[in-house]
């Protein structure tokens, strides 16, 4: 156990954090509010080819590809999917769309970059769309991204991320995640300082991709990767709020766990190799956050647990006892928002004292809650019971993923990342 010193300035620490936390949540407001004007429409797109990376994508690929084909453009549109090495039936479901003119490109389990870097040397489309092959665009989805695209100087660009299977045990939190993070996506886009084209839809003009040389093979996040070099071109990132896309999570946990260490794994290659001490807003808004989130989700993570587990300890175990209703009842207010409401309380009632480091914690969690209501209703229009169960519980969610980035900080060390797909394997 942490002698009183340690907990005390780990404390101090935690405090810190938590303020720095309450400038960003801040900020986001701020730019929520923003109202900036959107560059004019100098170039109209007639052609465009979605490629469509896969690896083992047979229970999906054909509701993808369906929903590709009847979404709406005023052009040519060309539809190229790259079968990375799937192992399943992905190629064979391909091949039947034959006749509609979707064209199948094999490769053999080269990565995904590779895979779309492939595709996109053979491409005749002038705008590039990238649909991950687990994932359905609305009807709207192509005509809206492109006409983002249209804008002066806009070079590449993002939508809306939604998770289709939703009402799924872990998919319902991930959902919230999502909507949240196109949120972000959006009013960081006012200030040109959103990083990340997600796989499930983005696009791009192909003359800058070209010119940048593709998709890098280098790391596990290729989306923020090319967004971060073409803004460093001096390019654009726009945003499509009427481009929408639902994607297929994992839902087990094998799934899950292997996805995220992606992420994380990802986020800290992209730090290693995009960090600059530079003026532009990536280099002073979005990539500070970025480090900051990281650092905040290791050391707030052992924080808590360590709060959690010595609670335990101290209260049940040290005394015999190890699961009874005040143990179910500890760990329900742990790990979910009635723990707040009643810290909150106790606060108010003068049971428990109010320092400058409780008031920031309070007020960084009361405004951090209203974000995730605003994408709810900008992006789902709608709340239910799906949307209830993980507002109420956010906090086993974050607990893992908090988890998975203190186990993800060897990846520092590692010379190089090679994005090669493991999915359903």
């Amino acid at each position: 156990m942490i002698n009183l010193f340690d907990y005390l300035a780990a404390k101090n620490i935690a405090g810190i954090i938590t303020a720095f936390f309450l400038l960003i949540v801040l900020s986001y407001y701020y730019l929520l509010f923003l109202k900036v004007r959107k560059p004019e429409i100098t170039e109209m797109f007639s052609s465009i080819t979605v490629i469509m990376p896969a690896h083992n994508e047979e229970k999906v690929i054909m509701q993808s590809l369906h929903a590709v084909l009847s979404a709406d453009f005023k052009g040519r549109k060309e539809i190229l999917v790259v079968d990375d090495g799937s192992i399943d039936k992905t190629a064979e479901i391909v091949s039947s769309f034959k006749k509609k003119g979707v064209i199948l490109i094999r490769t053999s389990h080269c990565g995904k970059s590779s895979s779309i870097n492939k595709a996109l040397k053979i491409a005749k489309g002038d705008v590039i769309a990238i649909v991950d092959a687990d994932s359905c665009i609305h009807k709207d989805s192509l005509k809206e991204i492109v006409k983002e695209l249209s804008r002066d100087n806009i070079a590449g660009a993002s939508g809306v991320v939604r998770v289709k299977n939703r009402k799924r045990l872990l998919g319902m939190w991930m959902h919230i995640e999502q909507v949240y993070y196109s949120l972000i996506r959006l009013i960081f886009s006012k200030l040109n300082a959103n990083i990340n084209t997600p796989g499930p839809l983005s696009a791009y003009r192909k003359k800058a991709l070209v010119e940048i040389g593709g998709f890098s093979t280098k790391g596990y996040a290729e989306d923020v990767d090319i967004t971060i070099r073409l803004i460093r071109k001096g390019y654009q990132i726009g945003y499509a709020e009427d481009a929408i896309v639902d994607t297929y999570m994992p839902t087990d946990l094998k799934g899950f766990f292997r996805q995220r260490l992606r992420f994380a794994r990802g986020t800290i290659d992209i730090l290693k190799r995009h960090m600059r001490a530079n003026t532009s807003m990536i280099d002073v808004y979005t990539m500070p956050i970025l480090l900051f989130s990281y650092v905040q989700a290791v050391i707030m993570g052992v924080f808590t647990l360590y709060q959690i587990f010595s609670g335990y300890f101290t209260y049940f175990i040290a005394k015999g006892v190890y699961i009874n209703f005040p143990v179910f009842k500890f760990f329900f207010e742990w790990f979910s928002i009635v723990g707040f409401i009643r810290w909150v309380i106790s606060i108010i009632n003068g049971q428990t004292e109010l320092t400058i480091i409780t008031a920031i914690g309070i007020l960084s969690t009361l405004l951090s809650y209203p974000l995730y209501l605003v994408a709810i209703y900008k992006f789902d229009k709608k709340f239910d019971i799906w949307h209830l169960i993980p507002i109420m519980f956010m906090f086993p969610f974050w607990i893992m993923i908090m988890v998975i980035y203190a186990i993800s900080i060897p990846e520092y060390f590692k010379r190089n990342q090679y994005n090669i797909w493991k999915k359903n394997e």
